[in-house]
């Protein structure tokens, strides 16, 4: 993704042209952030039954530009749409996934030997306090959480995604509580669930004394085929509805599978990249600030040891004063503490340098 700037008066005439979901693909962006968007750079947006009335032909009147001064800039992160799965594509991913699509699914009566391993942990398992059994923690198990009289559906149905994903030469993996396949080289979790409903909405006090509502939720009956990864713009759930069941959709549930996947794969592809162009900024950067440094330290101390030597250079020789005990006259007194005091006055002096400021370290 990357920033782009919002242009004031073609906005203004692509919202008056048609609607804003109509213009999601153009800009990239949701129709949310688009009415944001002509909020802050004071756009006037069509009311509401404006494009009905025109659809019927009755006569409508479009609200002009008001004129602005000082027009705000306003950003839009731009996002690449992904594309969809068609057999006529060049990318043989998308290929193979439109083909899953497009096929059908017949459900496999016979378990799969990872169902039926868990079947008897399932059968077995606790339940929360909805009634839905939690598959256990401490053992391989797939990820069905249901009601105990929806586990057999819901065991055909992921015996049969999992013989689908397998047939497409995809593996699928079962650890503690977790179901994975690994599709164009990417881990994806999945799994069957049951649907909750609102039963009631109650009202509650709070700590503050304020009302809050808290919603009380029971079995729907409903059972769902959930994936569970970040993969912006790509449906992740199907579920029973008025019309279908998750057995007319399987087709779609393992296309879509694929589909998220293959965006989550190409999305870490792109930030590993980018991340590791940063890393290797960043060492190339240590390395010069650890070689200036070293530069200066050594520059520094050769600067001290030199001062030191000028300083002391006739006192230098301590095996000149065993040698030689005959007293002789120094400036700091004579004999073997005089040559202490010289000592000692260059060791104060050294010090007093080195609380004096010194020159700057390179800055890089």
């Amino acid at each position: 993704m990357w920033p782009e700037t919002w242009n004031r008066e073609e906005l203004y005439r692509d919202v008056w042209e048609q609607p804003l979901t109509k213009l999601q693909s153009k800009y990239g962006v949701s129709n949310v952030a688009i009415g944001k968007a002509c909020r802050k750079l004071k756009i006037p947006l069509p009311g509401r039954g404006y494009w009905a009335k025109l659809a019927a032909g009755h006569k409508v009147k479009q609200v002009p530009l008001p004129e602005l001064k000082n027009v705000p800039v306003v950003y839009r992160m731009k996002t690449e749409a992904t594309p969809k799965p068609t057999v006529d594509s060049t990318d043989p991913e998308l290929v193979k996934i439109a083909g899953v699509e497009s096929s059908t699914i017949p459900i496999k009566t016979d378990p799969h030997k990872l169902v039926a391993s868990s079947a008897a942990l399932l059968r077995r398992a606790k339940t929360d306090k909805y009634g839905l059994i939690q598959p256990p923690s401490e053992h391989p198990c797939v990820d069905v959480r249901v009601a105990k009289d929806l586990l057999d559906r819901a065991l055909t149905l992921m015996s049969t995604i999992i013989l689908t994903l397998e047939r497409n030469g995809f593996g699928v993996k079962v650890e503690e509580g977790s179901t994975s396949a690994h599709i164009f080289g990417q881990d994806v979790k999945f799994g069957i669930v049951e649907d909750l409903r609102v039963k009631e909405r109650r009202k509650e006090p709070t700590y503050s004394d304020r009302i809050k509502t808290v919603n009380v939720y029971e079995r729907s009956g409903n059972l769902a085929f959930e994936i569970w990864a970040y993969a912006d713009k790509c449906r992740k759930r199907w579920a029973d509805g008025k019309t279908q069941r998750v057995e007319t959709m399987l087709p779609k549930c393992v296309a879509g599978l694929m589909l998220v996947a293959r965006t989550v794969r190409i999305r870490e592809e792109n930030t590993n990249g980018g991340t590791r162009n940063g890393r290797e900024k960043k060492k190339n950067v240590r390395n010069i600030r650890g070689s200036a440094s070293n530069w200066m330290s050594g520059w520094q101390a050769g600067r001290k040891r030199s001062r030191f030597e000028n300083l002391s250079g006739p006192f230098r020789n301590t095996a000149s004063i065993t040698e030689n005990p005959r007293p002789q006259t120094v400036p700091g007194g004579s004999g073997l503490n005089g040559r202490l005091n010289v000592r000692m006055r260059s060791i104060r002096w050294l010090r007093r340098e080195e609380a004096e400021e010194e020159p700057d370290e390179l800055s890089l």
